[in-house]
């Protein structure tokens, strides 16, 4: 199939796209799970039914739908169903509280609430309000492509500029935030990073994020090149080198520690993840080192450390070869304006620390009912990440870290990733999280906990040494832990916060 461009997208809402490839592919395969497969005709006429159950329930243009489905093909049916009504889908993480679920079902005005089985306990923690659609039984739910559908009535036609979707972020550092994004936004955004990073017709995709983490990424860049997307709801190693295999998957889409549980299951032999042609990385930066040691581990794929966030709808910095530079973030995907800028704006010189602001067409403009937000992080200017990267002479950035992450010692400011980056050099180390401690005459200190490789002999005598011929003294860590294994979010990133909850304790060490 030849590359898309951006003109191919001129007015096109994301149920015309989803028609257009039934069209142009009828039979070819789109969606795979577990389950049947589906064709692009079959997922076109799967959208279309389950847009007339929900319109039979009640759902019109401009209604909020939550999802709190564990990641199944109804979550991609629904989204596209509503997109084809004119309505909006709102992904709910049902690992929050439930004050915090219910705060976002307020603050999205959520209409209706997809539900499972699997969210049952969920759902009945949440307060009496949105109508529960179920997706699984008779009844109330429905089954897409399964039983017969009531006719949909004539609808007004969805504009391209028109919001479909509320993209949430995780809530794992403050209140969840309702990006409101457009059919448009998020096809534009699937052109850029299809034309830069070199997705074509032929791969078979599978993203390993959360179902409420950026759940369009699951197909939407499938949709412009027709190529299917697997649906798997799992972080097992086991599980996914098995669909890997069983589907011929080209191309993933995980956080680095993923790759290497997968690396560390599958041992030396490669067969099962012969057909993987990219890695495409993110969630999380990843050293030259692990880049290096993960490429030997899956010989004849391409790994792609990329950046993005829920603001710029997905994708916006990549490091690709044949430039990619080991470490850096990479350039800016074309379509995406970037500058880093001090604490007053003003641009920073080449190689200094600034915070990241980002412009383009896939930008959001805000967020939902949250104008504080908005007018803090928003400007005509663009949108402030709140992330610190620098950027070389020859236009790579490298990423430094969160603001609110940064710590500050003896009045110097110290990146916990510079902390991170030299005990995940260590040939024992499998994962570090540096976050900050507080010590009585010392005041802000680093603190490191760390997940040992298997039949490692190392300790934190040992780790601290290693830190300080590679580190200025003052960012050895003065509290080093050593646990079993590191918390986890449900899309695989390290869990940060919950690192940081836990009470410091200087003399835990956990046998690996």
């Amino acid at each position: 199939m030849p590359s898309v461009r951006l003109d191919d997208i001129a007015g096109l809402t994301l149920g015309e796209a989803l028609r257009r490839m039934a069209l142009q592919r009828p039979e070819s395969p789109a969606l795979l799970s577990e389950g049947p497969p589906l064709s692009w005709s079959a997922l076109d006429a799967a959208v279309d039914a389950a847009a007339a159950r929900l319109y039979a329930l009640g759902i019109r243009p401009g209604d909020v739908v939550g999802c709190l489905l564990t990641k199944r093909p109804e979550v991609v049916i629904a989204f596209l169903a509503l997109a084809r009504l004119g309505a909006l889908f709102a992904p709910v993480n049902w690992k929050l509280r439930p004050a915090q679920i219910n705060d976002q079902l307020v603050n999205a005005q959520i209409r209706a609430l997809l539900v499972e089985s699997a969210t049952a306990e969920e759902s009945a923690a949440l307060d009496a309000g949105p109508l529960r659609i179920s997706v699984e039984g008779e009844g109330p739910g429905w089954l897409p492509w399964s039983s017969p559908a009531p006719p949909l009535p004539p609808l007004p036609a969805v504009s391209a500029e028109a919001p479909c979707y509320l993209n949430y972020t995780s809530g794992t550092t403050g209140r969840p935030k309702g990006a409101i994004t457009t059919h448009r936004q998020i096809l534009v955004n699937a052109v850029l990073t299809i034309l830069a990073l070199d997705v074509r017709g032929h791969d078979v995709f599978l993203g390993m994020f959360s179902v409420f983490s950026h759940p369009h990424e699951l197909f939407h860049r499938c949709l412009l090149t027709g190529g299917p997307f697997v649906i798997l709801d799992t972080l097992s190693p086991r599980v996914v080198t098995a669909a890997v295999a069983r589907h011929r998957v080209t191309w993933m889409m995980a956080v680095p520690s993923f790759y290497e549980m997968m690396s560390d299951h599958r041992g030396p032999g490669v067969e099962a993840t012969a057909s993987l042609r990219v890695l495409e990385s993110g969630g999380a930066p990843i050293t030259a080192e692990a880049l290096a040691r993960l490429e030997s581990a899956f010989p004849g794929a391409t790994f792609l450390p990329v950046w993005g966030c829920t603001e710029a709808t997905g994708v916006a910095i990549a490091n690709t070869k044949p430039q990619r530079r080991p470490g850096a973030t990479g350039k800016a995907v074309p379509g995406y304006q970037l500058r880093l800028v001090d604490d007053h704006g003003r641009d920073v010189a080449t190689g200094e620390v600034g915070e990241l602001w980002i412009a383009g067409e896939a930008v959001v403009e805000g967020y939902c009912n949250q104008p504080a937000e908005t007018a803090d992080l928003f400007s005509p200017g663009g949108y402030n990440t709140r992330d610190l990267l620098r950027q070389d002479a020859d236009g790579y950035y490298w990423f430094v870290g969160r603001r609110s992450e940064m710590l500050k010692i003896g009045g110097i400011r110290v990146y916990p990733l510079e902390i991170e980056a030299a005990l995940l050099a260590h040939p024992e180390v499998r994962d570090a999280v540096v976050v900050r401690a507080e010590e009585r005459v010392r005041g802000e200190i680093a603190r490191a906990v760390v997940e040992l490789r298997p039949g490692s002999t190392a300790d934190a005598r040992a780790l601290r040494a290693w830190c300080r011929d590679r580190l200025a003294v003052y960012m050895v860590p003065r509290i080093l832990e050593i646990w079993a294994a590191l918390p986890r979010l449900p899309n695989g990133k390290l869990d940060k916060r919950a690192v940081a909850e836990a009470p410091p304790d200087p003399e835990r060490h956990d046998r690996p």
